[in-house]
C-alpha cells in the first residue's frame, strides 16, 4: 500500500469536510468535529485554496436556495409568518417594511439671545434648589 503524502491527505480531508458539510446543513462546528480538524483549519483552508473556498460557498448558496423554497411552498400553503416575512424581505418596494415614523406637532423654540443659564433650564429644568 502506497503511503499517501501530506498534500494528498490534506485534500482527502478537505472532501471529507465538504461531504460533512453539506450533511450538517453547512454548520461549520459540527463538520470540524466529524472530519477532527480545528475551525481556524477550516478558515485557513478557505483563506488559502479558492477552490475549497467556492465549494463552501456553493454549499452555502444551496441552503439558502433550499430554504427559499421552503418558505415559498409555505407562502403557497397560506401560513402567514411566513408570508408576512417574505413581504417584509422582498416586498420593500412596495412598502412593506417595518419603520417607525415619529411626528411632533411642536415647533422648534427660539434659542437665540438666551442666556448659557437659561439653555441649561430648558435642556436639563431648572435647579429646584436656586430657583426659589
Amino acid at each position: 500500500m502506497t503511503p499517501i503524502k501530506k498534500g494528498e491527505k490534506k485534500n482527502v480531508k478537505k472532501e471529507a469536510f465538504l461531504m460533512a458539510f453539506e450533511s450538517s446543513a453547512c454548520n461549520v462546528s459540527i463538520s470540524c468535529k466529524k472530519v477532527g480538524i480545528s475551525r481556524n483549519t477550516f478558515y485557513e483552508w478557505k483563506k488559502k485554496d479558492l477552490v475549497f473556498a467556492e465549494a463552501v460557498h456553493d454549499q452555502n448558496e444551496g441552503l439558502l436556495d433550499f430554504a427559499e423554497t421552503m418558505l415559498y411552498k409555505a407562502i403557497k400553503e397560506g401560513k402567514t409568518p411566513e408570508l408576512i416575512f417574505f413581504l417584509k424581505t422582498k416586498g420593500q418596494s412596495r412598502g412593506y417594511i417595518e419603520k417607525q415614523r415619529i411626528e411632533t406637532s411642536q415647533s422648534k423654540p427660539d434659542l437665540t439671545g438666551m442666556s448659557i443659564t437659561e439653555l441649561r433650564d430648558l435642556a436639563y429644568g431648572s435647579d429646584p434648589i436656586t430657583s426659589n
